[in-house]
């Protein structure tokens, strides 16, 4: 074996050419040369610390949700962290990175802390999720977090919640911010029989609205009326408007494309904002479709859709 092979089993798991369709929710990707998993943070980074010493290619997966991994080779490392260490003191929980959302989620609720309700529903990992300031049923993650211990360029710093620079769907760990290593949220008190039952509504309205089967949950980004010109809002709903958002899924509706197939992916007759592998998908065949969407959406509404997925 080489080198480097060798150096990455010193800080965990080593695959060689490992299909990343196996570790992406979509069941889509080509392989990576190598794939380390990683069980414990601080290992995870003395390992960013080496692969920017060596100046080493290498991207982070998180959960493998609301990503799409390209069809091709990545000839670099990719690197999973799935340490799910949780501390949860008075209404503070602290996670590593890896710790999977629903689970944080879960355990909050356990411990009588309302304000994470809505996690119950969303995959992937912390560190994913507040990277692309993920969120559901009109709350996000800039609303719970207090500080982010963050790796970059050799550095470990923390950054407080108005350093993240959050935004719809959006945060400067989006924007070569680094990477995120630990998450801070900060809860508040609640009856644990209220939040239970609140959990169970947000499960039962995801699973009524949004379709079962391999996706990688919304494709695009909804679209920021406040970015819109006044004459581009008159083909628009009102309550979209008065909302502040117009939903992709919407756009992608009037546009007549729920059913729209390529190869084995389709745009889902349940909510045009996802695309789903019906068995056997390419990378090739997603993009193809977001192309469409994108070009058909922009001839109707003069709006460029932007993808809210992350594409490697």
């Amino acid at each position: 074996m080489d080198q480097l092979y060798t150096q990455l089993k010193n800080y965990g798991k080593v695959k060689i050419d490992e299909p990343m369709s196996k570790h992406t929710s979509y069941k889509i990707g080509g392989p990576a040369k190598y794939f380390v998993v990683v069980e414990d943070v601080n290992k995870f980074i003395e390992l960013l610390k080496y692969l920017d010493g060596e100046g080493e290619r290498y991207m982070i997966l998180g959960g493998g949700s609301n990503v799409l991994v390209k069809d091709e080779r990545y000839d670099g490392v990719i690197v999973q962290i799935r340490d799910q260490n949780i501390i949860i003191k008075d209404q503070i929980v602290e996670a590593s990175a890896g710790c999977p959302t629903v689970r944080i989620a879960q355990e909050s609720i356990k411990a009588g802390l309302t304000g994470f309700e809505w996690g119950v529903g969303v995959p992937g990992t912390i560190g994913g999720a507040v990277r692309g300031n993920a969120g559901a049923m009109g709350s996000d993650m800039s609303k719970t977090v207090t500080k982010v211990e963050v790796y970059r360029d050799g550095e470990v710093f923390e950054l407080h919640n108005e350093d993240c620079t959050f935004g719809y769907r959006d945060s400067v760990f989006k924007h070569d911010g680094g990477v995120i290593v630990r998450v801070w949220l900060k809860l508040e008190k609640g009856e644990n029989k209220d939040l239970q039952k609140k959990a169970l509504m947000y499960m039962d309205q995801r699973n009524k609205t949004q379709p079962k089967g391999n996706s990688s949950g919304c494709i695009f980004k909804n679209v920021e009326c406040n970015m819109m010109n006044a004459e581009l809002l008159k083909n628009i709903p009102a309550e979209f408007v008065e909302r502040g958002f117009i939903p992709a899924g919407w756009l992608i509706d009037q546009c007549g494309l729920k059913g729209y197939r390529v190869g084995n992916a389709e745009v889902s007759e349940m909510h045009g904002n996802f695309i789903v592998n019906l068995g056997g998908a390419t990378a090739e065949d997603i993009l193809s479709i977001v192309d469409r969407i994108k070009e058909d959406v922009y001839t109707k509404f003069s709006i460029n859709l932007e993808e809210e997925i992350f594409i490697i």
